[in-house]
């Protein structure tokens, strides 16, 4: 039986980067993914000198051969860190990305309507502006989605408004009673979705002027749920087995 049309342009989100064959958070996940033709999710948080980069933990210790808090840290101390032999000698020398670099990385390989999702571990001093500006300058405003501390809180949605109206924010339904809520917010003009939606549910979105983000442990974790949003006509899903995905909605 064939896909419906809402299976070709469900866009596939890789969760870190292609980090199943990868290290995580790396320019060389990202591209990997990005050439593919999927989005990708990555973690932004602040430096102690109040440098933007990628990296989910609040502690390098993880995901690099270093140890300490990324918020008492420089860049310059961040940047010496081999982020790649943790994974596999072949990736020895890989490094934490700026979040400027890892928007080129989306300018040269990104291929889809949507090709990042930036998830903010911290809001630090002027990175709300940094981050529109960075996106502005390489005209990646349109297929960039803000989650994180934007979907958790609608002041920060706010803010990035202000920052540019044409930030893409996040709202978040955890369950489908918060749908009605998560459409109607006046900053937001996607869903984070944390639970397996019903085509209703995603009709009601997109009947909203919203997108849907298709995501949460019942989803990201479960194969037949991921295509089961995919039938049911999300725009994009989040995945922690990409290429698995790929393989079932092609």
């Amino acid at each position: 039986m064939p896909f419906p049309e809402s299976h070709i342009v469900t866009i596939i989100i890789a969760h870190r980067g292609l980090d199943e064959t990868y290290p995580e958070n790396t320019i060389t996940a990202f591209k990997a993914a990005l050439e593919k033709g999927m989005a990708i999710e990555i973690d932004v948080r602040g430096t102690k000198d109040d440098e933007l980069i990628v990296l989910h933990d609040d502690t390098v210790d993880r995901t690099t051969d270093g140890e300490g808090r990324v918020a008492q840290m420089t860049l310059a101390e961040v940047k010496a860190l081999d982020a790649g032999s943790w994974w596999g000698e072949e990736f020895t020398g890989e490094r934490i990305p700026t979040l400027m670099e890892t928007f080129d990385a989306v300018k040269k390989y990104g291929t889809k309507e949507t090709t990042l999702i930036i998830e903010m571990k911290t809001l630090d001093p002027g990175s709300i502006s940094k981050i529109c500006d960075g996106l502005a300058e390489r005209g990646l405003l349109g297929s960039t989605v803000g989650i994180g501390l934007i979907h958790l809180s609608v002041d920060v949605r706010r803010r990035f408004y202000g920052g540019s109206p044409d930030f893409q924010c996040a709202s978040v339904a955890n369950t489908a009673a918060e749908l009605p809520g998560a459409i109607a917010d006046p900053y937001a003009s996607w869903i984070y979705v944390r639970y397996l939606m019903s085509p209703e549910d995603v009709k009601a979105a997109h009947d909203g002027d919203m997108k849907v983000i298709a995501s949460g442990p019942d989803v990201m974790e479960n194969l037949d749920n991921m295509v089961l949003s995919a039938e049911a006509g999300a725009d994009t899903i989040m995945a922690y087995t990409p290429d698995a995905l790929a393989t079932r909605l092609a």
